[in-house]
């Protein structure tokens, strides 16, 4: 099938102009294979912080962040799955990648899919908390956000399990954990609750993890110290992958114009792309695709869709 598009204007080009074939969804086996392609990185450098020198130990430091920085982009493809009922396979990887951040499948999936439904809207939740600013204001968030990231989500396990006790609390959690703009009252909505029963095991993970520290103080310099690393990392790719303007529309034009492909060299993609999440406007084109298809997805795009070509390096005249 040649992939090209035939007599299309430039100002209706859509997602459906794209072949079925590379738009294919996550695929579970890929997100499994990375994640240990990932563990096993850290593993090796958590066995190289122990055995070198002490002035090796920010090397390790960056390049474990970087895989923690990785972890949360798999939890948010698992996320993109969005399994009501997680059979062993779903828990193993939600323990494996998000417990360790300070989130659950569920957490990741009630914010990011309302920021894929309503990008730069009004009611997207990313805009609610990320706003446009020079490259030193990014810079100062980066730094101010980043650290207090992953802490801030494990404190959310405590009172998401203090609020599936106590309804009064809910509506804070949801509003302040989960990103929620709507005003309406969610004490009772069934989502918010599934996602209160999450907060329980999440938060038994952190208890033992911070028992451990007090049994191996090497924890401290290979799991604690890193996370503000990893938090950083994930704080200034949010900041750079859209430009934060409030938008009417979520056509393929919109995206190209105000969501941002970023970081997608190879040894960029070690720390600020992971698993390409680089390839973010392709993304938010079509959400629906896993993350391994985007650079398929991609080179279609820079060679059938003019406007992205412009914005990307055109290879072919549309």
């Amino acid at each position: 099938m040649e992939l090209m598009i035939v007599n299309r204007e430039l100002t209706s080009f859509k997602r459906s102009d794209v072949p079925s074939e590379l738009l294919r969804g996550p695929c579970f086996f890929e997100i499994t294979k990375r994640a240990l392609f990932d563990y096993s990185i850290v593993i090796a450098s958590w066995f190289a912080m122990y055995h070198l020198p002490y002035y090796t130990y920010p090397i390790w430091v960056i390049i474990i962040a970087g895989r923690f920085h990785a972890f949360g982009v798999l939890i948010h493809e698992l996320s993109h799955l969005n399994p009501i009922k997680k059979n062993w396979k779903f828990r193993t990887l939600e323990v494996m990648l998000g417990y360790p951040l300070g989130t659950t499948i569920n957490a990741m999936a009630y914010h990011h899919l309302k920021h894929h439904r309503n990008t730069l809207m009004d009611n997207d939740p990313y805009f609610n908390i990320n706003k446009k600013c020079s490259p030193v204001g990014r810079l100062w968030l980066t730094f101010k956000k980043g650290p207090l990231f992953v802490p801030f989500w494990i404190t959310r396990s405590l009172v998401g399990s203090l609020a599936f006790f106590i309804p009064s609390l809910r509506n804070f959690y949801v509003r302040t954990f989960l990103q929620e703009v709507s005003k309406e009252d969610l004490t009772n909505d069934e989502e918010v609750i599934r996602n209160l029963k999450e907060e329980f095991p999440l938060l038994f993970f952190h208890i033992t993890l911070a028992y451990l520290a007090t049994l191996f103080p090497f924890m401290i310099y290979a799991y604690y110290i890193v996370l503000p690393v990893a938090g950083t990392f994930c704080i200034y790719r949010l900041l750079i992958e859209h430009e934060y303007d409030v938008v009417d529309s979520r056509s393929v034009y919109t995206m190209i114009e105000s969501t941002f492909d970023h970081h997608l060299s190879w040894y960029e993609k070690l720390i600020l792309g992971p698993h390409n999440i680089g390839y973010h406007c392709i993304h938010h084109i079509h959400p629906n695709a896993g993350l391994h298809h985007l650079p398929k997805i991609r080179n279609w795009y820079l060679q059938n869709c003019y406007k992205y070509g412009e914005a990307y390096g055109r290879t072919n005249e549309q």
